[in-house]
């Protein structure tokens, strides 16, 4: 008889519920990785898509009396170390460029805080290959333009490999 083959309904129910769970579970996965794939596609994160593991990241460096931020798709900032409270807006972000010889990196940020009889404040960071995500050198080379070197892993791509010969 085909009744005897059949288990009885209590077995069935938790196996139900399991069932319902974890197709629950595979939706909110796939929902996840659709909204990832989503923001990769729209160029926010670099043509590439470089810069999405680094999206939550601010860099520091203390040079000389200052301590200075760069928050990836944020703000970035100047401190005086002597100084408990207060920073200088040096602008938000703004993009990200890729130089197609060498590999490397160009991150921008605009609009900062006005000079005094100056311009309104800047930050570019130069990213070249490197293991760790940091800052090595801040530089004001002109009134009120800050200039950084880094390195990232963001920058190590074929380009810079040939570049670099490796």
């Amino acid at each position: 008889r085909s009744s005897d083959l059949q288990p009885p309904l209590t077995e069935l129910e938790p196996l139900s519920t399991q069932l319902k769970q974890t197709g629950s579970k595979l939706r909110s996965t796939q929902s996840q990785i659709d909204n990832m794939t989503t923001e990769i596609a729209e160029d926010k994160y670099g043509k590439d898509g470089e810069l999405y593991a680094i999206r939550d990241e601010c860099l520091t460096i203390q040079q000389g009396k200052y301590e200075y931020r760069l928050c990836i798709f944020g703000s970035s900032s100047q401190r005086d170390t002597s100084s408990k409270s207060g920073k200088t807006d040096l602008g938000k972000w703004e993009d990200i460029e890729i130089d197609r010889e060498t590999g490397e990196r160009t991150l921008t940020w605009t609009e900062g805080a006005k000079c005094w009889n100056g311009p309104k404040r800047s930050a570019t960071l130069h990213l070249t290959c490197g293991g760790e995500t940091k800052l090595l050198t801040a530089d004001e080379p002109d009134t009120c333009r800050y200039v950084f070197t880094g390195t990232s892993h963001i920058a190590c791509d074929e380009i810079s490999k040939a570049h670099n010969r490796l």
